[in-house]
């Protein structure tokens, strides 16, 4: 694709000998930061549904990713095509029902091949795969997720009419949380600890 290359030439030159003193200052340390900051910007432009803010985003989430690519190229640690290539195989490999002769009838049964998958591939803990930066929301709706999947834990009934509502009422508990001097992220975060060291 035309843009890509180009996009890798911009790259390259910006790491390059005539390039930019800033990037060139960069390391994986240094841009872990960034990273972050230009996925947020992009799940913000996602929430806004603005086509030309989210095309944005997605640009500079995009070559935020190539350039780290570069600078583990750079150090010799690893190569976009090493990345690239393991994504394929990753994905052929957890997707036998489309790449394979495997036969599915739901979505429900993909997920159960996809988590059989992944115990053959090594990861014997539910939980892996969770980032430990992840915050503390996202975290235990993941956790709920993966403790759902293992029968674990039973789908609670729901009385939420929408999203707004949920929006709502999680502002309220913080409000609470507050008013009472408690972290809710921290509080969030130590029971999400519990519940992995319980159920691992």
């Amino acid at each position: 694709m035309l843009e890509f290359d180009r996009l890798l030439e911009i790259r390259d030159t910006l790491l390059g000998p005539n390039g930019c003193p800033w990037d060139k200052e960069q390391t994986l340390e240094t841009i872990k930061p960034y990273i972050l900051e230009e996925t947020h910007e992009l799940l913000e432009a996602l929430d806004l549904e603005e086509k030309e803010k989210i095309e944005e985003e997605l640009g500079d989430c995009f070559f935020t990713l190539l350039f780290l690519a570069k600078l583990g190229e750079n150090k010799g640690i690893f190569t976009l095509s090493t990345v690239l290539r393991i994504a394929i195989e990753k994905l052929i490999r957890r997707h036998p029902h489309v790449f394979d002769k495997v036969k599915v009838s739901s979505t429900h049964q993909v997920i159960q091949n996809w988590e059989e998958i992944k115990k053959k591939e090594g990861k014997k803990n539910p939980f892996s795969g969770i980032p430990a930066s992840l915050p503390a929301l996202a975290r235990a709706q993941k956790i709920i997720v993966k403790l759902r999947r293992a029968k674990k834990e039973s789908q609670a009934p729901s009385t939420l009419r929408s999203e707004e509502e949920l929006g709502e009422r999680l502002f309220a508990l913080v409000r609470e949380a507050e008013t009472a001097g408690i972290d809710a992220e921290s509080a969030l975060r130590r029971v999400c600890l519990k519940k992995e060291k319980e159920n691992e």
